[in-house]
This record gives C-alpha cells, sequence and structure tokens, in this order.
C-alpha cells in the first residue's frame, strides 16, 4: 500500500544503508515536462517518517541547479571516514555532465554543497553506480559506448575499463557485480557487456539472438555471482531474462508478465526472491525469480503513466519507490493491504475536466492487492533457540548452500541441563525409593549434616521410623533409655536387700518390660495373687506380715479400726473403701477397691486423684499416673508444661495405640509451635511422630526459611519424600491437602525436574499417591 507521495517527476536515490534517518534525493528529470511546464531544475531531499500519518513527505533541502538529471545515485563515499558524513550523491545530466553533491552539507544548506562538475561524457549520462565494495569507485556511462571509473577521492582523469564496445552505442545501465568488487556490467540497445577492471577488458558478451530485446537496464544477482537480469524495453519483447554467464548461450528463465516494454528492474538486496519490474503498461510487479519459471507474487497500485524508475530502500526494504511520468514521486510498503489506485488529476487541473483523458486508453480504476506471498527473508530470523518442555532445547540455523547452491534450514534437538547438582541429587533419591534403602538415605544425610542442629534431629526421627522397634528408637531420641534408668532402679534398690528381699525379686523388678496395659492397679493386683515361687535353701527367710503377727479384731464403732472391721464381715467392700478413704486410708482403699471389681476400682482411683490435686504439693509424678492408671491422655498434653513435651511424649509413646499417638502427638505439635522459638523444631519432631506431613512441611519451612534455591528444594523434597515412606512403613495413612504447602513443594520440585529432562523422575513425584485430589498437581501430571 501507498505510504508516501512527492508531487514530482524526477530520478530519484534511497541513502545509504547506513545513514540514519532514512532520506531521499529526488532530481528533476531530463526531457519532461510538468503541468506548469516548468523550466526549472532542483536537486531535492526528502526525510521519511513512517510514524508520520499522511503521505506527504518534508521536504528537507532543495537546490537549484542549471541541468536536469538523467540518473541519480547515492553513494556512501567519505561516510567511514566522515569527510562526507551523509555520503555522495551524484547526478548526470545532459551534455556529458556529471555533478557530485555533499549530501551532509546540502542537508545543512551550506552552499559549497557541489563538490565536483565535469562535462566528460559524450550526451547525456544516464548510467551510474557506485561500487558496493570500493565506495569511493563510480562507474559512469554515456554516449558512443563511453564507460568511465571515477575515484572520487581522486578526482581528476577517470579510467576506462577497456576498449569501447563496437558498435558503437549509447550505455543504457551499468551495475556493481554484488560479490565480486572488480565485475561490471553495462548494457546497450542490443547488447549486456561485462567487464573485468582487473584485466581491463570486457570478459562476456551477453545477447538473446532469437528475440527483438532492446536492453534497457540491468541487475546482478545478491547472491549468486554469475547471474543478472536483463530488462527489455521493446513492447515487442517485454520481458526479463534471467543469465548465468556460465551457460551464456541462452538466458536461464525468461520471466513474461509484463504486456509493454520493462522501463527498470531491482534486485532486493535483502532478499534475492524479490525482484522488482516497472514497465510502460503501468504495472510495477513483484517477482520470485529463483522459483521455477518465476512467479509473480505481489502488485504494486500505480496510476495511468509509466513508472520509469523502481528502487528498493536499502535501509528498510519493506519500503519501494517508484517515478512516474504523472508527476508524482510514489512510496509503497510490502507489509500487505490493499488500495484503491487514484488516477492523476494534475493533467485535468491544468487542462481542464475531461482533456486529462488520452483517447484509446481504458480509464477504469484498477485494484491490485499488494501484499507477498510469503514473507521476506529480512523477516525470518537467520538464527533462532526456544525451549520447550522437558528441558529441551530447539534451535535452527541458516546453513549456506555449497557452490551456489540455495540455503537449507537446519533444525537441532538437544537437551540443557542447568542444574545438574539438582539433578544428581534426584538421581540418588530416586535410587533409594526404588531400591528401598531409605534407613541407608537417611545415615548417609546424617553423615553429612552431623549429629547437631536443627536438621539432624528431624532425621534421626525418620531414620528411627524404618528401624524394627520405632517406638523404641523414639525413646532413645527423647532421651529415654530403658537400660540406663534399669541400672539406676538396681542402684535404688540395693539397701531393701537388708530387709530380706531376694535378688531374684530385684532382677524381675528391673527388668519389667513397659507393656500397654490400661490398667497398672490390675498389673499389680495380678502380681500379688501369683503363686510365690520356691526360695532356695540358702536364702534368707522373707518378712513378716500382719498375718504372721498376733493381732485381734475390734468391732467397736466409734473407732476407726473397728468402723474397718464391721464392714469387712459384713462383706460390704464398697463400703469398706468408703471408710478407708474417709480416714485418708487411700493404700488400703485402693487394695480393697481392686477386690470389688473394675468400676469400684476406677472410682476410688478418681478419688485419690482428686485428693492428691487438692493438696499444696508438687502432683508433676501424680500427673502421670494419673494419665497411666486411667488413660487421661488428653489432659495430660492439654496441661503438660512444656519444657516436659520430651517425657509427654515419650508417654504416648510407650502407653498409647496408634490412632491416639498420631492425634495427641499432632496436639503437642501444634502447642509447640504456637509458642514459637526453639519450640518450633521440638513441634517438628512432634508432627513426625504424629505422621502429618502437612505440617512437617510447614514446620520444616519454618525452621529453614521459605525455598529460595533448587538445593534448598531438593532438601524439603528428600524430607518430604522420606518422612512419608516413614509414615507408610509404621503403618499409617500418608494424607496431603490439596493446594497445602506439600503439594506446592511436589509440584514445583516435578516442574524443576521436567525442565532438567528428567521427566521420568518428575513423574514418579506425581503418581497417584502423591496427587490424591489435588486437582493443579493432577494437571500437572
Amino acid at each position: 500500500m501507498k505510504v508516501k507521495e512527492v508531487d514530482r517527476t524526477a530520478n530519484i536515490a534511497w541513502s545509504p544503508q547506513s545513514q540514519v534517518p532514512i532520506y531521499l534525493a529526488a532530481g528533476t528529470a531530463a526531457q519532461q515536462l510538468d503541468a506548469s511546464f516548468s523550466t526549472n531544475s532542483n536537486l531535492e531531499i526528502y526525510g521519511l517518517n513512517l510514524s508520520e500519518s499522511g503521505h506527504d513527505m518534508p521536504c528537507l533541502a532543495s537546490l537549484p541547479v542549471d541541468q536536469r538529471f538523467h540518473k541519480v545515485v547515492w553513494g556512501a563515499s567519505g561516510m567511514a571516514e566522515g569527510t562526507t558524513p551523509a555520503g555522495l550523491i551524484v547526478g548526470g545530466a545532459d551534455r556529458g555532465m556529471i555533478s557530485m553533491y555533499d549530501a551532509n552539507k546540502l542537508i545543512k544548506g551550506e552552499e559549497d554543497a557541489l563538490v565536483f562538475s565535469k562535462d566528460k561524457h559524450t550526451g547525456p549520462v544516464s548510467a551510474l553506480d557506485f561500487n558496493p565494495f570500493q565506495s569511493n569507485l563510480l562507474a559512469s556511462g554515456g554516449s558512443e559506448s563511453e564507460l568511465y571509473i571515477w575515484d572520487v577521492n581522486k578526482l581528476g582523469t577517470p579510467m576506462t575499463p577497456g576498449a569501447k564496445s563496437q558498435p558503437l552505442d549509447d550505455v543504457r545501465c551499468v551495475a556493481w557485480n554484488r560479490q565480486v568488487q572488480h565485475i561490471l556490467a553495462s548494457t546497450f540497445s542490443s547488447r549486456c557487456v561485462v567487464w573485468d577492471l582487473r584485466k581491463n577488458d570486457p570478459i562476456i558478451k551477453v545477447s538473446d539472438s532469437t528475440s527483438r530485446m532492446r536492453c534497457k537496464v540491468v541487475a546482478w544477482h545478491p547472491d549468486v555471482a554469475t547471474q543478472l537480469c536483463i530488462a527489455s524495453e521493446d513492447d515487442h519483447t517485454p520481458v526479463i531474462q534471467i543469465w548465468d554467464l556460465r551457460l551464456a548461450s541462452s538466458p536461464l528463465k525468461t520471466l513474461e508478465g509484463h504486456t509493454k516494454g520493462v522501463l527498470s528492474v531491482a534486485w532486493c538486496q535483502a532478499d534475492s526472491d524479490l525482484l522488482l519490474s516497472c514497465g510502460k503498461d503501468n504495472r510495477i510487479l513483484v517477482w520470485n525469480p529463483n522459483s521455477g519459471p518465476g512467479e509473480i507474487v505481489a502488485e504494486l497500485p500505480t496510476s495511468n503513466q509509466w513508472s520509469f524508475d523502481v528502487s528498493w530502500c536499502p535501509r528498510n526494504p519493506a519500503i519501494i519507490s517508484s517515478a512516474s511520468f504523472d508527476g508524482r514521486v510514489s512510496l509503497y510498503s510490502l507489509m500487505g493491504g490493499q488500495q484503491q489506485v487514484q488516477p492523476s488529476n494534475s493533467v485535468s487541473d491544468s487542462f481542464g475536466p475531461g482533456l486529462g483523458e488520452v483517447a484509446g486508453q481504458p480509464q477504469h480504476t484498477p485494484q491490485v492487492t499488494c501484499q507477498l506471498k510469503s514473507p521476506p527473508k529480512w523477516l525470518r530470523r537467520p538464527c533462532g533457540a526456544t525451549f520447550g518442555f522437558g528441558g529441551q532445547l530447539v534451535s535452527f540455523e541458516t546453513v549456506a548452500g555449497v557452490g551456489g547452491a540455495p540455503s537449507k534450514p537446519a533444525v537441532y534437538i538437544s537437551s540443557v541441563v542447568t542444574e545438574p547438582e539438582l539433578v544428581e541429587a534426584s538421581s540418588k533419591l530416586e535410587t533409594s525409593l526404588r531400591e528401598g534403602n531409605l534407613g541407608d538415605f537417611c545415615q548417609a544425610k546424617l553423615a553429612t549434616l552431623g549429629e547437631d542442629g536443627d536438621k539432624s534431629k528431624l532425621w534421626q526421627f525418620i531414620g528411627a521410623s524404618f528401624g524394627e522397634n520405632c517406638d523404641q528408637q523414639f525413646l532413645k531420641l527423647l532421651g529415654i533409655n530403658l537400660d540406663e534408668l534399669s541400672s539406676q532402679l538396681k542402684a535404688l534398690l540395693e539397701p531393701v536387700k537388708e530387709n530380706g528381699i531376694e535378688d531374684e525379686v530385684i532382677e524381675k523388678v528391673a527388668d519389667l518390660e513397659v507393656t500397654e496395659a490400661s490398667d497398672e492397679f490390675e498389673m499389680i493386683a495380678a502380681q500379688a495373687v501369683a503363686a510365690p515361687e520356691e526360695v532356695p535353701a540358702e536364702a534368707e527367710a522373707p518378712a513378716l506380715t500382719t498375718l504372721d503377727q498376733v493381732f485381734s479384731l475390734s468391732k467397736d464403732p466409734t473407732s476407726d479400726q473397728g468402723q474397718l472391721t464391721i464392714a469387712l464381715l459384713a462383706g460390704d467392700i464398697e463400703l469398706a473403701v468408703d471408710l478407708a478413704i474417709k480416714q485418708n486410708r487411700f493404700a488400703e482403699a485402693l487394695i480393697l477397691s481392686i477386690r470389688g471389681g473394675q468400676e469400684l476400682l476406677l472410682k476410688t482411683q478418681a478419688l485419690y486423684f482428686q485428693k492428691a490435686a487438692s493438696e499444696d504439693k508438687d502432683v508433676s509424678s501424680v500427673a502421670l499416673v494419673e494419665a497411666v492408671a486411667m488413660g487421661s491422655w488428653e489432659k495430660l498434653v492439654e496441661h503438660c508444661g512444656l519444657d516436659s513435651w520430651r517425657e509427654v511424649l515419650a508417654a504416648l509413646v510407650t502407653y498409647t495405640d496408634s490412632n491416639t499417638k498420631q492425634v495427641l502427638s499432632g496436639r503437642l505439635a501444634d502447642r509447640l509451635s504456637a509458642d514459637g522459638g526453639d519450640n518450633v523444631v521440638n513441634g517438628l519432631l512432634c508432627y513426625m511422630v504424629a505422621g502429618d506431613l502437612e505440617k512437617v512441611v510447614t514446620s520444616w519451612l519454618g525452621v529453614v526459611g521459605q525455598v529460595g534455591s533448587p538445593a534448598s528444594l531438593q532438601e524439603l523434597v528428600e524430607v518430604v519424600v522420606l518422612a512419608r515412606a516413614a509414615v507408610q512403613t509404621r503403618g499409617m495413612a500418608s494424607v496431603s491437602l490439596p493446594g497445602g504447602q506439600l503439594s506446592a513443594a511436589l509440584a514445583q520440585y516435578a516442574s524443576l525436574l521436567a525442565g532438567q529432562g528428567s521427566l521420568a523422575t518428575a513423574l514418579s513425584y506425581l503418581g497417584e499417591e502423591g496427587v490424591g485430589g489435588d486437582q493443579e498437581l493432577q494437571e500437572l501430571r
């Protein structure tokens, strides 16, 4: 679509590729008149700003000149050195005149913008081109086969590439090769001559003897050094021929699309698949000369007048300029869109309505689509890369063809591991889980962490779960060693031997195992009624009891002894127990309640503990006795001092069943965590005993801080996975809350592993067991 427009009949030239911003030079075209019949001639420079709305282009400089131009070129000569910061504008005019202008001075409005002017040629100079490799070399062509090579750094006498080409003819166009700096092509009406400046001699003449082709312009292939195109301006053969100098007997292909002679062609330097042409049929076509026979890939909207010059913007190849005989210079964009072409009305405005129409010429307004069929090469990335799922890196590049062959894309897929330590640690954990040597894994972690520290305490509890008797291991970790306690009890009971207690009895007391009996007093009663063992002959006589002595029973209802005797003789055990309690004789009351049955025993025990609580004494040990005897473990957890958490947890491990232990250990952990400070770690250990994985994760994060690195995430997952396995080993259910921190940690870890390419390992952490009802984990899986 058309983006800018200038009302001038002019030969045009873009500023060099390195020039910023982009300028367009316009020199008044020779042999043309506008509607006002003005004979003035100017060299103007316009600025291109595509961000501004409207079609107008601001004129930045305008210099009146004496001659009109047949050709205008803008080269980068002097830009690198800074002598001419904006390059050099050269115009070819009538009478062999060549004029050179400093573009920077011209833009600034300085008077000495004209650098050089000389009428070296014979006739009009209609062929000019700067060497793309040596910007100081300028080729020019005039009448009588005159070709000159100018060095703009040493302006004086130019050199010739060789003897004049015969027969003598006007030089229509010159073009430097885009790959080999010393090769120059020139066109005459019946032939194209290619020169080698190293030899100062033509190396080949290209002509098609089978057609009446009249050569107008030549353009070199941007990528293939030996290929060029020649356009014919003859209306009978309006073709563009593609030649390969290696096979110069006939054209490689012929592009047929114009219905009248072709006036100008331009090969896009940014994309060799795009060739621009304009002709007398008022069409501007964009070709792909490299596809089969050559196809038209786009057509630009034009007016009802010929376009005699087209060119690509070097810096922005999506912009195309065209100069037409209707007095307009138009700029188009190849980036798509449709435009309704408006015919020129300049002639009609000057001569009156109806006089602008030409008899025999169709006056329809064509509608064409300015949009390429495929993206141009400058929009295609020469190389690129993108990460895919699973740590896969997909990269591509364009590999240059060998020996002039077309370039081909190459795609590579590779795996990228950015966290090798994480992958290695994950592999070790996965191996331990698969082989089942979880206890060894815990020992290895303890060897790394050492025996001290908060992390080590948790790993000790996790490792204890994989032992044969995890409860006994928990007691040892809580500082309760049964062997040591047995030794201490033996030492305390040694003096009692003097009263006749045998060593064998001491051994039995010391070696009593901790059982899960719900009633300690029943155990005492069972031992009391057990059959006595034989006493060795050499042992001392047993101590005497009350029945071994002389006694008398009193039935005095006024005395404590008499009241108790009466109740017992009456067979009323419950009354006897009440009397003993009233007399504060709880030992006799408890012994008698065993005889009266379970209900009476429980009642007596409750009264005893109520009595003990009412006294102003230290009842710590009595509280534990009450918990053991009465099963009041909830009260023990609720009211114990947090400094006794180890003893309370040990009591829960020793006496309670699995469900009770799980619930009450969690409550104790809640109290410890709420207290904060060092008790957060203690609460973490209690949560481990309780098997509450969600709160294990929460407490762990409270101890070590939030996960901020792959290493800390790996450590957290190791805790989670081993704690889950430990809970399952103990026969408990491992449950995680959907959307909780445990699920979040597993999701983050699985995503990170997948990003490292360890998809199988990542999937193992998202199994049905770990996902549960968590929707996010299910989707990730």
